[in-house]
């Protein structure tokens, strides 16, 4: 028996949405445990705001794991007693949601909270049967997809992501879905074309150049969240065997991704990649301290 696993929430067009499956003949069965038999089916692009807890779930459930990964962790910054945290696979993140640190805990204390989060999947797990699970997020994008902005109608225009500012190329406001079958944005059109034809004559060529003289043994390796890459940096993540050369990083403090543009050596294109900001990673870096100066072709200011 296979069951899908679905948004649900008691408004119709706001308030919480939570992942679940519809089972007969009970209330709808969450991934947080939350009960409520006022709980429907909603679309995958509506106002609503996720559950925190359901959030987690779903990369639980999504993630590959990272290779060598550890069973415990400590959270980032605590102390060798402290709690001992379930990490996501992949992530530096607990199961409770609290970010963690590369090493191994030592204390024998266990976080409440993820067990909390680990009976209630495994109690999905058990009365769901075999979940069908959403379509997860590519680790990089199609070159070619375009966006709606946040609380903008069907109809509205498709914009193209700039990821070294997070934001659209024409500057109209924050990009928030997918919208394959718009039509463009004639402003992003535009600066997206001068970026690209920048790309492809100078930045294209010096990274390809870089990757071929790529030398293991003049770089570092180390396991560490994705929040910390710098320009330069080459990393690779579980669930994609390309290599990703990073040549430029966007933050944004209080988000949940960071924005990235990588060459990919084996595909020989630049393109643009998310991934959530605790995500673990294997970076390897060059040796000294400028490290950060170390990528071979820049992009064009904003």
């Amino acid at each position: 028996m296979s069951n899908t696993l679905i948004r649900l929430s008691i408004g119709r067009t706001n308030g919480v949405a939570h992942y679940g499956v519809l089972l007969r003949g009970t209330e709808p069965l969450t991934a947080c445990a939350t009960h409520s038999s006022d709980l429907a089916p909603i679309g995958e692009h509506t106002a609503h705001q996720t559950c925190q807890s359901c959030t987690r779930a779903l990369l639980v459930l999504t993630t590959p794991p990272h290779p060598g990964e550890l069973d415990t962790r400590p959270a980032a910054g605590a102390g060798k007693s402290a709690a001992a945290h379930r990490p996501i696979p992949g992530h530096l993140l607990g199961y409770c949601g609290k970010t963690l640190d590369a090493r191994t805990a030592t204390g024998r204390r266990a976080c409440a909270n993820c067990a909390h989060l680990t009976q209630t999947l495994d109690a999905l797990r058990r009365r769901a049967g075999e979940l069908n699970l959403p379509a997860t997020e590519p680790c990089h994008s199609d070159d070619d997809m375009l966006w709606t902005l946040r609380d903008a109608g069907s109809l509205a225009f498709g914009h193209r992501r700039n990821s070294v500012t997070g934001q659209t190329y024409c500057g109209e406001g924050q990009l928030d879905r997918p919208n394959p079958g718009a039509h463009e944005c004639p402003n992003c059109r535009r600066l997206w074309a001068e970026e690209e034809t920048f790309r492809q004559m100078y930045t294209l060529p010096a990274l390809r150049a870089h990757a071929t003289a790529w030398d293991a043994d003049m770089h570092g390796t180390f396991d560490d969240r994705a929040w910390l890459l710098e320009p330069g940096d080459r990393y690779t993540l579980s669930g994609c065997d390309e290599a990703h050369h990073v040549v430029a990083v966007s933050r944004h403090r209080y988000g949940s991704r960071i924005d990235l543009v990588v060459y990919l050596p084996g595909e020989d294109r630049v393109t643009d990649a998310r991934v959530h900001r605790d995500r673990l990673l294997c970076i390897q870096r060059p040796f000294g301290d400028d490290s950060a100066n170390t990528s071979p072709a820049m992009l064009r200011e904003p």
